[in-house]
């Protein structure tokens, strides 16, 4: 069982979010926590404590409404918990990560889907920073196919991280119908690829991609391969390891529409 952490602002693309990690993961295999962090605005020091505290209730009884509504719809009460607490997102997940021992986050994203404004938005990206867990970025308007299909991409003859790629695999909720694939990008057409991986005590086929960069070679796949979730890998040097760089991101045109995994180095 895996323990998801998903930070929501109540918006729409929170609220798909919620819903992809139901649809995606199996109700048996998943525990779930819904976060706020109550940033109040500038105010005199006599004023801050009455907003704050309104501002906690208010998302104490929102986050309930969420609660309610993901329990309801899938028929499942006691599975999801809530936290609202003060203070910004990436000061208080921390604190939050260890209290709950959560093993991924899940977050919406907003705005048009490119790759780069996934990862390198406010939020999503300063958890990228953070290196704290695998986040998961799941855009607004996305469905899952009934034999979701999932692959890893890589520029190295290994899967990365393959152990908890497998824990994440596993607690999916059709593990048994998805198909699993790996994509090597190579940056030469000197380079030599496997034809598959083991994953799961299996061999995954791996499909091959000859580009002048990672990204160019994630974006041919994709326009020609639908896909419910793309795995990279993000180094600490603030690279999207396999991915691109934010020296690079101007060079991407494709779009991406898939939830992107993001693991951290």
């Amino acid at each position: 069982m895996i323990h998801i952490l998903l930070p929501t602002d109540f918006s729409e693309n929170a609220q798909k979010a919620a819903d992809f990690v139901f649809e995606m993961f199996g109700v048996s295999n998943f525990k779930l926590v819904l976060v706020h962090g109550v940033v109040p605005p500038r105010t005199t020091p006599g004023m801050m404590i009455n907003i704050t505290d309104l501002m906690q209730e208010d998302a104490e009884r929102d986050l309930k409404i969420e609660k309610k509504r993901l329990e309801e719809k899938y028929d499942c009460p006691g599975l999801v918990q809530t936290k609202a607490k003060l203070g910004y997102l990436q000061d208080i997940l921390p604190a939050i990560i260890a209290a709950h021992n959560a093993d991924m986050i899940v977050m919406g994203t907003r705005g048009d889907n490119t790759i780069a404004n996934k990862v390198l938005g406010s939020n999503p990206e300063q958890i990228v920073r953070l290196g704290l867990l695998p986040l998961l970025a799941v855009p607004t308007e996305f469905e899952i196919e009934e034999r979701p299909k999932v692959c890893i991409a890589t520029t190295k003859s290994e899967i990365p991280h393959v152990e908890v790629v497998e824990r994440i695999l596993n607690s999916l909720k059709n593990k048994q119908k998805t198909k699993l694939s790996v994509l090597h990008v190579l940056t030469s057409d000197t380079e030599t690829a496997h034809k598959s991986l083991p994953l799961n005590g299996m061999q995954v086929a791996v499909a091959t991609e000859i580009a002048n960069s990672p990204e160019e070679g994630i974006n041919v796949h994709l326009a020609n391969t639908h896909l419910d979730m793309l795995v990279v890998c993000h180094r600490h040097n603030s690279r999207i390891d396999y991915l691109f760089s934010r020296s690079t991101t101007k060079k991407l045109t494709g779009q991406i529409h898939v939830p992107l995994l993001i693991l951290p180095g």
